[in-house]
């Protein structure tokens, strides 16, 4: 005869049991699962694709692992993948642009511990706007009915920084221009070589990257309302610099981890394996975001 099934309540248990019990879900509540599987995830942009992103983040998750004394592995993630991952607390720590860290601030509450120091621009960063030298586009107010190609609206340096400083200038590109979002940085320089788009839009740096990795002659290319800004010795078209790419932490991380890694993070010492394989020379005290912030909420991009 089936018998059916009575709840029994702690009082009913044996007291080792129950003590048992509760230190099981108290452990549960105050530490992350993160913790409980012995492993940090690290979520990273994989703004140049899947491999590009082990081979630049993968030393400095083996400098975190050996320095905190906690296993940390490298997630790559595409643009659609990053805010899934931190809504369903897959990662703990997130390397992305500035368009994303204010957006997932605000959605998800994830907290910037270091701005990255970056091997050219030192902790700033800012956008191009390019044409191919043989065309005839030389100025903003010639972007209007154009062609346009971006990495993707949810881009900083691919597209939010220029759009932004556009706009400034009385120009609304999203309006005004038909933008065609790419599949990477790469692609954007490409498509402009190739006549596919007629402008590009990329962060600064990634014109000369392609330049040392001899895919592209630089001379082949203008720089649209060109401006140059003191020791930044990289190509810019944007009046303003926003500060480089975070690195945040989640609310799946324990406030002690995470400040022992921030400590970790600003120690990286410039010409550590870790730094030269992620082309930074450390990492700074988190920036001012708010300007990127005023951005997303002046283009209405979200």
């Amino acid at each position: 005869m089936h018998t059916p099934f009575r709840k029994k309540s702690l009082m009913n248990v044996n007291p080792l049991t129950a003590g048992l019990i509760m230190f099981c879900f108290t452990y549960l509540i105050m530490f992350p699962a993160c913790h409980a599987a012995g492993e940090i995830r690290l979520g990273v942009l994989a703004k140049r694709g899947y491999q590009a992103a082990m081979n630049r983040w993968n030393p400095l998750a083996q400098y975190l692992s050996k320095k905190a004394g906690i296993p940390v592995k490298v997630v790559p993630l595409n643009f659609s993948q990053l805010p899934e991952y931190v809504s369903q607390n897959k990662v703990e720590l997130v390397i992305a642009n500035q368009k994303f860290y204010v957006t997932l601030k605000r959605k998800y509450g994830i907290r910037a511990i270091a701005t990255l120091i970056t091997a050219r621009g030192g902790p700033y960063m800012g956008g191009v706007i390019f044409s191919k030298r043989k065309g005839r586009i030389r100025n903003v107010k010639q972007l209007v009915g154009k062609k346009i190609g971006v990495v993707s609206l949810g881009s900083a340096g691919g597209f939010l920084i220029q759009a932004y400083d556009l706009l400034q200038k009385g120009i609304n590109i999203t309006e005004s221009a038909e933008i065609k979002p790419l599949e990477g940085q790469d692609y954007v320089v490409y498509a402009v070589l190739n006549g596919a788009v007629d402008v590009g839009f990329v962060r600064t740096g990634q014109l000369e990257s392609m330049s040392r990795e001899k895919k592209i002659n630089l001379n082949d290319f203008y720089i649209i309302s060109r401006e140059n800004h003191p020791n930044f010795p990289l190509l810019c078209s944007t009046a303003q610099l926003w500060p480089a790419w975070p690195i945040s932490v989640t609310a799946n991380l324990g406030s002690g981890t995470a400040s022992r890694i921030k400590r970790i993070l600003l120690g990286l010492p410039a010409g550590s394996k870790a730094a030269r394989a992620a082309h930074i020379r450390g990492f700074a005290p988190p920036g001012d975001y708010s300007q990127v912030a005023a951005a997303i909420d002046a283009i209405g991009i979200h």
